[in-house]
């Protein structure tokens, strides 16, 4: 039977869930590190750069999230086109990029960012991973703060979207903070004295190689669509935020990598302050120092949020196409959550999560590879849908769409390659995330033919309408929706 979750989110709300959860933490610390590779101008080109790329990747999940707007965003999305084992595969990609390395990432960073002011965090340790020590304290906070985060998500949307959207005031607030301290306390000589790129390099080609990393820190908007059966808004509107989280997230970079280049000369900065712009604000000031940090740590909780909620979501609708368990489809009669969905994704984050420090790495890694793939199947699944089903209503469509997604599906085949292909600046590290990666496709390749029999019994129109709901017939139509299930 159809059930449908709570529709209670505002667009205000989606829009803190989106950008916030793109901007994330490590921007924080890890500008100044940029800065001495790829200069201050190499890194704010790299970012102009991968903003626009994400940006046409976006537009193809504004169309397709809008013109097919049910929770598990691309698992619903690309059914029509690509069918079961399509939306299979590229919901079993997102759970890969989003707990493995996402939410498993929270709870080993949560630690790492709070131990700037309890260094004690890091002691007793229990066991090491690859001789990483793992430390008790450490992944307490982490399994802790993972609960709390599961709390929130499971007794409210509306709460968590409220609280999101209070932190990203915050955020921007922290950031605004840091951009003024910049004008005032630095100076424009410290950013292009005597150049902003390093000397004898090539600008475009700075920023195009800092692209190619920027986008990863990009990722995030590719999650709201799941929640789009949770949304209060008009789908043009839903297609806009989607899009539009984007260029916020884009833009708030950009800010703050111009801002961090103005305290000290950009050629010093890495030598002067390794935790980046936590550390140079902290020169003038222990108060501000501790902004800088609340806007690290703000990054980290907004990104930790939607990933859980998200993710959650793309589980329900594995499970309501038929090919997960049934048992998480269970939506909370009080709450309107999907409250199995969650507390799984919360026990696999908080598994990968206890892998400490080294296990982080490889995920992170790997998580490159599924976001890619979840871009690919998504942008492909726009360039169909048009040509299978041009007829269906598109709230937003995308001016010039097959050029989009030609140009979107060869951005992200170009993230997955040099992420696969050995040699690359960005390839896997041998053996252990080339290893890592193939056990989960071939794991997913294992659970699908098992997963299909449910799928088989319930029948085609059943699946497609409890997955599709009021958008089956008007994708398939009564004639086709017979054709299929034969």
């Amino acid at each position: 039977m159809f059930v449908s979750l709570k529709r209670v989110l505002s667009w205000p709300q989606l829009l803190a869930l989106g950008a916030a959860g793109i901007i994330g933490t490590s921007w924080a610390y890890m500008n100044t590190r940029f800065y001495s590779i790829y200069g201050p101008g190499g890194v704010i080109l790299g970012y102009a750069i991968g903003t626009l790329m994400a940006f046409l990747v976006a537009l193809a999940y504004a169309e397709m999230g809008s013109t097919i707007p049910k929770a598990g965003g691309e698992v619903a999305f690309v059914f029509p086109t690509l069918g079961p084992l399509g939306s299979f595969f590229v919901g079993w990609m997102f759970i890969l990029s989003s707990v493995l390395a996402g939410a498993a990432f929270y709870v080993i960073g949560i630690s790492l960012l709070l131990s700037w002011w309890l260094p004690s965090l890091y002691t007793i340790p229990i066991y090491s991973i690859a001789g990483v020590p793992v430390y008790l304290p450490a992944l307490l906070l982490g399994i802790t703060s993972a609960i709390l985060i599961l709390i929130l998500n499971y007794r409210s949307v509306s709460l968590t979207g409220q609280a999101q959207l209070i932190m990203f005031i915050m955020l921007l607030l922290a950031g605004a903070t840091i951009l003024i301290t910049a004008l005032f306390k630095g100076s424009i000589s410290n950013f292009a004295n005597p150049s902003p790129f390093p000397q004898g390099e090539n600008p475009l080609g700075l920023g195009l190689r800092f692209g190619l990393i920027s986008i990863g820190y990009l990722s995030g908007f590719e999650g709201l669509p799941a929640l789009a059966e949770e949304i209060k808004i008009k789908p043009r509107t839903f297609g806009l935020v989607i899009a539009g989280s984007v260029l916020v997230a884009g833009a708030f970079y950009m800010t703050m990598m111009f801002a961090g280049s103005l305290f000290v000369p950009w050629q010093q900065s890495y030598a002067i302050a390794h935790r980046g712009t936590i550390e140079l604000m902290s020169r003038y000031s222990i108060w501000l120092g501790l902004i800088a940090w609340l806007a690290s740590f703000l990054g980290l909780v907004t990104s930790w949020i939607p990933t859980v909620m998200t993710t959650s979501r793309m589980v329900f609708a594995l499970a309501r196409e038929g090919l997960f368990p049934s048992q998480f489809e269970r939506i909370h009669p009080k709450y309107g959550t999907p409250t199995i969905a969650l507390i799984f994704v919360t026990i696999i984050s908080i598994i990968f999560g206890s892998l400490g420090e080294q296990g982080l790495i490889w995920f992170l890694d790997i998580s490159g590879v599924g976001l890619g793939t979840c871009w690919l199947l998504s942008t492909l699944s726009m360039i169909l849908t048009r040509r299978k089903y041009p007829n269906i209503p598109r709230y937003f469509k995308v001016p010039a769409g097959y050029l989009v997604g030609i140009l979107g599906s060869g951005i992200t085949l170009t993230v997955i390659l040099v992420s696969i292909i050995p040699g690359t600046s960005l390839s896997l590290v041998w053996p252990y995330e080339y290893m890592i990666l193939i056990l989960w496709i071939v794991l997913g390749l294992i659970i699908y033919p098992f997963a299909k029999r449910r799928m088989n019994k319930l029948g085609f129109e059943t699946v497609a309408r409890n997955l599709l709901g009021e958008y089956y017939d008007v994708i398939y139509g009564k004639k086709e929706a017979k054709t299929e299930t034969k």
